[in-house]
């Protein structure tokens, strides 16, 4: 934004929910008159009342988080600005050094032009990596040490004595995902979720990620009564504290949801990195960001084995998308970048792909098992999701559409089942997932046809409460 304004002065206009109502309505009133040549925002910044479009940019167009999830309209923020431009013939660049699966599929098929930057602004390396086998956390230890391995220490180390900044990626906010009893296997558990509950240091609480609850740490396991109680795995809270321990030197600052909560907490902190006030910068999604530090050396990702294990169809692309953009804030002046990234899997082909910067790798074979398996871009999603408090009124509403589904013909559908969260928010949730041919006559007809089954089950008796969610192109 500073930079922008910079160059662009009072031409440029900004605009996202944290604005109040009533200077939401002065930047609305100022981009329908015109007063704003340039708007910088998200995905709502599409809706404002534009009325002569020239070019629509969307960065890093791959990010997962352009997609509405919740409330509605679930729409794709990216697909949105394409469509945007169609209204005013405008030009859309998409920008980004790992582009989405399906864009690249475009670039293949002529939908899109395709402009390679084959190097970094001003000519700097791309930034060496190494894939360090996790297992050498074995040697430290006895010595206290549990997340970081020698090879990261020592690197840490380095660029320390030569007055370099660190970036340390953990995509895991909290202390400890989740506490563990030693003699029964007990794990608190949210009242209101299917989850586990997350101990946060900060709040010296547990807490629940999907509803917000809090809850006081429970020191004795109330299913045997046994004190033995451990925290398993580990989020940036616990990172932090080790990385002070360690270099108790070292001005360490953590960038996750929690820690930028309050209003200006993002500013003040990328100021302080700025002016070079922060040594270690520990973070989630949030670091991948495109910061651009000119000081920045080491970047270390300490568990690629949970951002590869998820199961979802898109897994590897979002494990390559976020390791190679978290790769590259490092060494953006000198070309001196090191990249570490722990893993037990070392001989994971995304890690591979990584490690060369190889995006034509990764889409070659990434293409191919999306088509041998028939999913996005050789298909249209549908993700319908049915909520209820009462769990067999939730799968019978569910199961009614699945068999109406059987008698729709050129569609694959999967389920009913539970979500991978099967309860929130204390509702039990089902899911239905269609596959559709990509032709919008079928998709429309399909749309129709679910509309028309809506309305015949939630018209049933009983049915009255159940939520019936529809998610076309989901997440």
């Amino acid at each position: 934004m500073s930079r922008l304004h910079a160059f662009f002065g009072d031409i440029l206009g900004v605009y996202h929910s944290h604005f109040s109502n009533n200077e939401r309505v002065e930047i609305w009133e100022k981009v329908r008159k015109g007063a704003y040549k340039v708007v910088v925002g998200p995905r709502s910044a599409l809706w404002l009342p534009y009325s002569d479009v020239g070019v629509i940019i969307v960065d890093e167009e791959h990010d997962g988080s352009y997609k509405q999830k919740d409330p509605a309209p679930r729409f794709h923020a990216r697909d949105a600005a394409i469509y945007l431009a169609s209204l005013f013939d405008a030009k859309v660049i998409l920008g980004s050094a790992t582009p989405s699966v399906e864009s690249l599929h475009n670039v293949q098929h002529h939908k899109y032009a395709y402009a390679a930057i084959k190097d970094r602004y001003q000519g700097v390396k791309m930034p060496a990596i190494e894939i360090i086998n996790a297992k050498s956390l074995e040697t430290v230890r006895q010595l206290g040490v549990k997340l970081l391995t020698p090879e990261l220490q020592k690197a840490i180390l380095e660029a320390l004595q030569h007055r370099k900044q660190v970036i340390l990626f953990q995509n895991r906010r909290g202390y400890a995902p989740f506490q563990l009893c030693t003699i029964c296997g007990w794990v608190p558990q949210c009242k209101n979720c299917a989850v586990s509950l997350t101990y946060h240091k900060s709040t010296d609480k547990m807490h629940c990620h999907y509803c917000g609850l809090k809850a006081a740490v429970t020191l004795s396991c109330p299913q045997c009564g046994s004190t033995k109680l451990v925290s398993k795995s580990f989020g940036t809270e616990k990172i932090e504290e080790e990385v002070q321990q360690i270099f108790p030197n070292a001005r360490v600052a953590r960038m996750d949801v929690d820690s930028m909560r309050a209003k200006h907490s993002m500013t003040e902190l990328l100021e302080q990195l700025e002016k070079r006030k922060v040594d270690i910068l520990v973070g989630t999604q949030m670091v991948v960001k495109g910061l651009d530090f000119a000081s920045v050396s080491l970047v270390g990702i300490l568990s690629a084995d949970s951002l590869l294990s998820y199961p979802d169809f898109r897994v590897n692309e979002r494990a390559f998308q976020l390791m190679e953009q978290v790769s590259g804030r490092a060494g953006r002046v000198d070309g001196m970048g090191r990249v570490l990234i722990q893993a037990y899997n070392v001989q994971h082909p995304v890690l591979q792909w990584v490690k060369d910067h190889d995006v034509h790798a990764f889409y070659t074979q990434e293409i191919r098992y999306r088509e041998l398996f028939i999913y996005p871009p050789f298909c249209r999603l549908v993700k319908i999701t049915f909520k209820h408090q009462d769990e067999p009124k939730a799968i019978a509403a569910a199961t009614m559409l699945a068999e109406a589904l059987k008698t729709y013909q050129g569609i694959a559908v999967q389920g009913p089942g539970p979500a991978i969260v099967p309860r929130v928010r204390n509702l039990f949730l089902q899911e239905i997932w269609i596959k559709c041919q990509k032709d919008n006559k079928a998709l429309d007809a399909l749309k129709t046809f679910l509309k028309e089954q809506k309305q015949h089950i939630l018209g049933k008796r009983g049915n009255t409460n159940v939520q019936m969610i529809f998610d076309v192109d989901p997440m």
